[in-house]
């Protein structure tokens, strides 16, 4: 497949995991906010309808879980777009060492917040939500494969 190709079919994966992830976040913080007030105002899309038969706290917690799903649609879509766009196939533990050591500090840091602190907000929650921010975006993809142009670059010129 040709290099634009590739791309170009990556660039699609990736919105349409993030466009997917923003729409389903943005609508149950609005849910959360209509549960917690007691307004009306807002009504769910009707894709997402069935949503609005979960309690708050249900919902609050079903956003966790959605954070480890998108946590490993982004990883598997950034591990196969450095497999397949990146010459050095060893860019890909790159990839695999990246994703584990986000994992490991945010839950570390989350761990440390409610078993230390008994909370689920404050620093900690900041910082590991600052971490899977990087984890849930195309940063690690564009960063692998940028640098390994850039390496290859480099090789050949010397």
């Amino acid at each position: 497949m040709k290099n634009s190709i590739k791309y170009f079919v990556f660039i699609l994966l990736f919105a349409f995991v993030g466009f997917s992830r923003e729409f389903l976040f943005v609508n149950i913080n609005a849910q959360l906010f209509t549960l917690f007030y007691k307004n009306t105002d807002y009504v769910l899309p009707s894709i997402i309808r069935i949503l609005s038969n979960f309690d708050y706290h249900s919902l609050y917690y079903f956003k966790y879980l959605l954070t480890v799903i998108y946590f490993f649609a982004y990883f598997f879509t950034t591990y196969f777009a450095v497999k397949y766009i990146c010459i050095h196939k060893k860019n890909t533990l790159w990839v695999i060492y990246i994703y584990v050591l986000l994992l490991a500090l945010s839950t570390l840091s989350m761990c440390y917040n409610y078993l230390i602190n008994n909370q689920l907000g404050g620093d900690e929650y900041t910082f590991s939500r600052w971490l899977m921010g990087i984890a849930q975006s195309p940063l690690v993809c564009f960063f692998i494969i940028a640098s390994s142009k850039l390496y290859n670059k480099f090789q050949t010129k010397q």
